[in-house]
């Protein structure tokens, strides 16, 4: 694929998945599935909005990540093997991350159509889906990372902060330590964007 098109996926998908995430989501944090599904209802049109949009953007973010770990895949070096494998698992991500996207959505249908009990066991399953993804996710990003620092990618700097941003990642999921959730979504996030930036740009 075309440096650009890539390119321009990994600033564009980021970059709208988060604003989507803050504006349009309601913040479910320390809520039960109840609560959460009454929070939903209270901004319906945002969220239906929100749900739509951030499905577009996370498939151009995982798919950006996929075809820039493809195109340093060139030899049979470490770095490459390490590349065609961050590019698979990145690839195990994509039902997953895009199809949360729209839990918001789906329960909002299954509370109008069905009931709220369905509604709400829409969302406890998604709760674990989330952990598991956040966990992979964070796996692709380091070794992903790892593949770019080796070949000397983004002034290296950016790719092992990228990969720094994985194992964040991973920790968070086991740590209750609000740094490894900064470093690891923001670090990711920005340094996504900033590769991209980079691609378009043609400043490998």
């Amino acid at each position: 694929m075309n440096n650009k098109i890539f390119g321009s996926m990994l600033i564009f998908g980021p970059i709208v998945s988060m604003l989507c995430w803050i504006l349009f989501f309601p913040d479910n944090y320390q809520l039960n599935a109840g609560e959460e599904l009454a929070k939903l209802a209270e901004s319906k049109n945002s969220v239906v909005l929100g749900g739509y949009l951030a499905t577009i953007s996370t498939a151009s973010m995982i798919l950006g990540l996929y075809f820039l770990a493809k195109s340093i895949n060139t030899d049979k070096s470490t770095s490459s093997n390490l590349a065609e494998i961050s590019g698979l698992i990145i690839l195990l991500t994509f039902p997953v991350l895009v199809g949360l996207q729209g839990i918001g959505i789906a329960a909002l249908d299954a509370a109008d159509r069905v009931d709220a009990g369905l509604a709400q066991g829409i969302l406890e399953g998604a709760r674990g889906w989330d952990t598991s993804l956040s966990f992979i996710m964070g796996i692709s990003w380091f070794i992903l990372g790892v593949s770019l620092t080796m070949k000397k990618k983004f002034y290296t700097v950016i790719s092992a902060i990228f990969a720094i941003a994985g194992v964040s990642a991973i920790l968070d999921n086991f740590v209750e330590f609000e740094i490894f959730a900064i470093i690891g979504w923001m670090g990711g996030f920005l340094s996504m964007v900033i590769m991209g930036v980079l691609t378009v740009i043609n400043k490998e």
